[in-house]
């Protein structure tokens, strides 16, 4: 059975939740991390999950849009000052670059101070790559830059994480019969318009990714401030379309699957 902790559940602008992030357990006590919110909110919300830094051994980045990758440099800081610490940074090669030359920009030496300690590894869309006791798949979603979401085999059980994109068939068939679907939610379907414009998908078009793709449940995320949309709303449309309970997650809800 695998795990998951949503450290962010909230969009780049929703002051009320932190940016997304995911932590996932791996064995022997190490975590991975999927995306790292935006600046220091990241650590805050690893010392409000229990989770030790030095723990932390994997973070597999799906693009650079600030609010999925702006706590890296802050992460790689703290690390630093660790001697028990290391980390192996993911992601595709556009993404490496960007990530790299951000920090190159706002904390020029990190990399140095880290050593040997850290590592950046290149993902391949559709080829999977290992992460402690994990199997790690990236792939294409359509978000109108370089962006991945995963497919994650861990301990018999799957979980697939679509970051930000519109509806998307590639998510349809990387998530079939996948245990769990954590999928984005920008706005109900009244606003699909909207959503698309900005490379979203709304909850209904959740929904319907889930139930094509056969998966046992559906957790929302990387949601809009209360003041724009309910989330009890989005579960309510997304669940119309899937056919069965679908939750919005709050930050640091976990959920075993």
């Amino acid at each position: 059975m695998g795990r998951v902790i949503f450290l962010g559940t909230g969009d780049p602008l929703n002051a009320e939740r932190a940016q997304t992030s995911l932590a996932i357990p791996l064995s022997g006590g190490e975590v991975m991390l999927i995306d790292a919110s935006s600046g220091t909110i990241l650590l805050r919300q690893l010392r409000s999950a229990s989770i030790p830094l030095d723990s932390v051994r994997h973070l597999f980045v799906t693009h650079r849009h600030f609010d999925h990758a702006g706590g890296l440099a802050p992460l790689l800081t703290t690390m630093a000052a660790l001697p028990g610490a290391s980390i192996t940074v993911h992601a595709t090669p556009g993404t490496l670059e960007v990530l790299r030359e951000l920090l190159s920009l706002t904390i020029p030496g990190v990399e140095g101070w880290l050593g040997k300690r850290l590592l950046w590894r290149e993902l391949v869309p559709g080829r999977p790559t290992r992460a402690g006791d994990a199997d790690v798949t990236p792939f294409e979603v359509d978000h109108g830059l370089e962006c991945v979401g995963f497919r994650i085999e861990q301990r018999s059980s799957t979980m697939v994480h679509a970051a930000d994109t519109r509806p998307c068939q590639n998510v349809v068939e990387h998530a079939r019969d996948a245990d769990l679907l954590v999928h984005e939610a920008y706005c109900t379907k009244a606003e699909a318009e909207r959503a698309h414009a900005f490379g979203h998908s709304t909850a209904a078009e959740a929904g319907e990714v889930a139930h094509e793709a056969g998966v046992r449940r559906l957790i929302l995320t990387h949601l809009r401030a209360d003041g724009f949309i309910d989330p009890g709303e989005l579960s309510t449309e997304a669940e119309s379309t899937f056919g069965e309970p679908v939750e919005a997650a709050r930050d640091l809800d976990a959920f075993d699957y």
